[in-house]
Order: structure tokens, then C-alpha cells, then sequence
């Protein structure tokens, strides 16, 4: 999420975490596992969320959070099992996603979807994020979907319409019953569509109905930030979003500028279901200002 609140503050965790590590009675930041399902386990450190099967065959790894992490990651991988790792995946190309490839793909190959290497070859001038080394960049890309056989799971990898970002993949874990969704869906409900990255908050809403439906019962949903999920809670994520287009576009048949919607605050309702860093009033006037613009955008007049 490289403009957003968000990165900003995983930067400075991150750059705290460095500090840290220079004084010998700090104590070094690094991962936590938690048990998902036989095989499968979520690591949590520096705002991430990284998702790691791990098998006779080997180890397949969603994520590798930002740079500055890629380290401490590749360690905690290493303590959860000592096969090698196969795959890496990327549910998109942001940094905090993204950042660790370089370290990672000295071991495996990088997994993504084709406008992933596109977006961190060229880098991004106006979120400021600079081109990935080759070394970075994923070596094996697809488009629509790809199933890794693995560990006995069938591993579906599902490009979604472009959303949060347009190289969107949200991973389903089929036996395990896990399902990685990026930052499609961000706990505790909603997420946002960053339009640097070919994003959009309609295209998120339109993410989310073609993903929910997939999602089985009973599954452990990994947002790409936050606590491990349901179903139901994407179902209130995708429920929130709606009811802000809703209150958007009520303003924008009612004539409103978006001056006078914004004063409104129309979306402090939700204020609770959104991550804390895009709960401050700043942050929720950008929401609706990209969703008044992206509906503007699509109206005949």
C-alpha cells in the first residue's frame, strides 16, 4: 500500500525494529507462528501476516512482507520446517508484500500474477516506490489461475478484477481449508482500492462478490492485515463497503459537491470497521473522496 497511512507506519515499525536490534538489551523483533491446520501455519511480525505450508514435498510461502523484514522471515520460515522451500507466492505488488522476494527467490522461484512483475519492474513515480532489482522480480507469472499440487493440498492461486490492486490473487488452500486473501480484505471488515496500482473501491466491492461465494464454510481466512478471519467477516467487510458507495452515491444524486459530502462525514459510521490507521478523519475523507470520484467518473452526466 505504498501512498497509504498504512505503509507509513509499517516503515516506521520497521525502522524501529533496526534500532532495536542495535542495542544488546533490546530484545530483537521478529515472528510468531499460529497454527491454522495440519501443515499450514500464519506468521505475524512487522504489521504481516505470511502464510506457510509446509510438507514432505516442502514448504510454499504466501508473502514476504517488506524488505527490511526479509531476514527475520526467511529465519522464522526455517524454524517451522526444515524441507526446503518450493514456492513463493504474491497476492500482489505492493512492498509490504513484496519487499522480501529478492531474499526469498535465492531459494525458490516467486509466484505472481503477470501485472505483479510488470508494476515492480517499472516501479511507480508518483507512490514513490522504485524499481525491483531483477532479483526481486517473480519468474514464473499468470494470468486467470494456477493450482500448485503440494504437500498432498491442491494450492489454487485465483487472479481477481482489479481491486485493491490489478494483480489481485487470493489463495485457497484447498485441503487445509485456508484461504489467503491479500489485501483484498483487511481485518476487522474493509480494505481499499489504491488507483496507483490499477485499483479502485468499486472494483474492490466487485472483488469481494466474485471471491465470497468461494469461500467455504468453515474456512480460516488470512487478511492480508489483522486477525485470522471467517467468511461472515468478509461478508461484513463486503457489506461495509456497499453501504459507503451507498451513502456516496446518495450524496451525488442529491447534487452534492464533494466539498459538502466530505463535510457530511458520511462514513464515520463505519469508522469501527475499518483498520485503525484508516480510521482517522483524514483517512476516511480519502474514501470518500475515491469512492465520489470513481462514481462520478461512471455517471452518463
Amino acid at each position: 500500500m505504498p501512498t497509504s497511512p498504512h505503509l507509513m507506519m509499517l516503515r516506521t515499525l520497521l525502522l524501529a525494529g533496526c534500532a532495536a536490534t542495535a542495542g544488546a538489551a533490546d530484545p530483537e523483533p521478529g515472528f510468531t507462528a499460529l497454527p491454522l491446520a495440519d501443515g499450514v501455519s500464519l506468521l505475524q511480525g512487522y504489521e504481516c501476516n505470511i502464510t506457510v505450508a509446509a510438507g514432505d514435498d516442502g514448504v510454499v510461502v504466501v508473502d514476504t512482507c517488506g524488505a527490511g523484514a526479509a531476514d527475520a522471515l526467511l529465519a522464522a520460515v526455517k524454524r517451522l520446517s526444515g524441507k526446503p522451500i518450493r514456492f513463493v507466492v504474491n497476492t500482489h505488488a505492493h512492498a509490504d508484500h513484496s519487499g522480501g522476494d529478492a531474499v526469498f527467490q535465492q531459494f525458490a522461484p516467486v509466484i505472481a500474477h503477470h501485472t505483479v512483475r510488470t508494476r515492480m519492474a517499472s516501479g511507480n513515480q508518483v507512490t514513490g516506490d522504485r524499481p525491483g532489482p531483477p532479483a526481486a522480480l517473480p519468474v514464473i507469472t499468470f494470468d486467470g489461475e494456477m493450482t500448485l499440487h503440494v504437500n498432498g493440498d491442491d494450492i489454487r492461486l485465483l487472479h481477481l478484477p482489479a481491486g485493491h490492486t490489478d494483480g489481485d490473487v487470493v489463495v485457497f488452500f484447498s485441503k487445509a481449508n485456508v484461504v489467503c486473501m491479500g489485501d483484498v480484505f483487511m481485518s476487522p471488515g474493509a480494505s481499499f482500492g489504491d488507483r496507483h496500482y490499477g485499483g479502485g473501491m468499486l472494483g474492490l466491492i466487485r472483488e469481494l462478490e466474485r471471491v465470497l461465494p468461494q469461500i467455504p464454510d468453515g474456512a480460516k481466512v488470512v487478511p492480508g492485515h489483522g486477525l485470522v478471519s471467517t467468511r461472515a467477516d468478509v461478508a461484513r467487510g463486503l457489506a461495509v463497503l456497499q453501504g459507503m458507495k451507498a451513502a456516496v452515491e446518495a450524496g451525488v444524486r442529491g447534487g452534492k459537491t464533494l466539498e459538502q459530502l466530505t463535510a457530511e462525514r458520511p462514513l464515520d459510521r463505519w469508522r469501527g470497521s475499518v483498520p485503525a490507521w484508516a480510521s482517522s478523519d483524514k483517512s476516511l475523507d480519502g474514501w470518500v473522496r475515491n469512492f465520489y470520484r470513481e462514481i462520478t467518473a461512471q455517471s452518463p452526466n
